[in-house]
């Protein structure tokens, strides 16, 4: 006989029946090594297992997950249990696991009779044939203004792949013609260490709010490998005059809040010294308008300078560009990066 119950006594009842579940435990790769998971282990495949716990059953149902965490390499597979007591096994095929060179990623599994059906995660760390290039200098994904006119110091990451007598070639690309250049190195006999390429200051200065890409290959009588590429930003003088409500990306959008008629924003008062005059500069339907700033002692203090434009109306899709100038005390002038948006709607 069916009877409806409570919400205490459903409760109650789940808790009993899950007094045999015993706590998921988390995934592991056989061929990790403290963490990471070698190339030479990725060319034969990987095993993904699980533990079998109190509460699983033969014929249960699992599903297991790895993905690097940016989710650009993902695999994933389902099953049922086979035997009990004995662990779980997954067999990710090398032409799998190769997709996962040089990412970091996270492994779990999902076992769907128990309530809370998640088991915790295993961070993993993915080698590769070759590291990617990487500058030192370089402060999350930039490289800084401080260290410009000094030059900086291009890495590359000593791998299997480095044998003596190896051919390493390296392609920095600039934003600008000027700032471009290819090196090639030889592996000599002994010892392997990470190489150590020289940038030097005219390979940035000239691409100052710029960028740049990097890669290398490295051609033994094995064959020749490619790195994955770098990209970095340059820093400038000046950053761009950010406006508050905006969806950053490859095609930023401009959200001003429904019924607006301005735009909001702010200009950090980086490379800026007070008695400059910050000069904010837009255009809207091919319309210009300029707000001047006198920069105070306060603004550099607090970093910034808040601005409102008025504007008449906003429709969907309107194009926005934001600049600006500083026209500096001493007779000078620097410009700041410039930002396209296009108004889209905030809900």
């Amino acid at each position: 006989m069916n009877k409806f119950i409570s919400l205490e006594e459903r409760n109650r009842i789940a808790k009993a029946l899950r007094q045999n579940e015993g706590p998921l435990l988390a995934p592991s790769i056989d061929e990790a090594v403290d963490g990471k998971i070698p190339f030479s282990a990725m060319e034969k495949g990987l095993t993904i297992r699980f533990p079998f716990v109190d509460g699983m059953r033969v014929g249960g149902r699992y599903q297991v997950a790895l993905h690097s965490l940016d989710l650009l390499a993902m695999f994933g597979q389902g099953g049922a249990i086979e035997e009990e007591g004995r662990d779980v096994t997954v067999e990710v095929p090398p032409e799998r696991a190769l997709l996962f060179q040089w990412y970091d990623a996270v492994l779990y599994y999902f076992y769907s009779e128990f309530e809370d059906p998640t088991s915790p995660s295993t961070p993993l760390a993915f080698e590769g044939q070759l590291y990617p290039p990487c500058v030192d200098e370089a402060v999350d994904g930039v490289i800084p203004l401080s260290v410009q006119s000094q030059g900086v110091n291009l890495r590359l990451r000593v791998t299997s792949s480095f044998t003596p007598g190896a051919l390493v070639s390296v392609y920095w690309w600039g934003s600008s013609a000027d700032a471009c250049f290819v090196k090639h190195l030889t592996i000599g006999a002994g010892p392997v260490e990470d190489l150590l390429v020289p940038v030097e200051p005219a390979y940035l200065t000239s691409i100052k709010y710029g960028s740049v890409r990097i890669i290398y290959t490295v051609q033994s009588t094995t064959g020749t490998v490619i790195s994955r590429p770098l990209r970095l930003e340059v820093a400038g003088d000046l950053t761009v005059p950010e406006p508050l409500f905006w969806i950053r990306g490859n095609y930023p959008n401009l959200l001003p809040p429904d019924g607006s008629d301005i735009i909001s924003g702010r200009i950090k008062t980086q490379g800026m010294s007070a008695g400059d005059v910050v000069v904010l500069m837009l255009s809207i339907f091919g319309m210009g308008f300029v707000r001047r700033f006198p920069v105070r002692e306060s603004d550099i203090n607090g970093g910034e300078i808040l601005y409102e434009v008025p504007v008449s109306y906003l429709p969907l899709g309107t194009k926005v560009a934001i600049w600006s100038i500083v026209d500096r005390l001493a007779g000078t002038a620097a410009g700041s990066p410039d930002l396209e948006l296009v108004v889209f709607p905030d809900s």
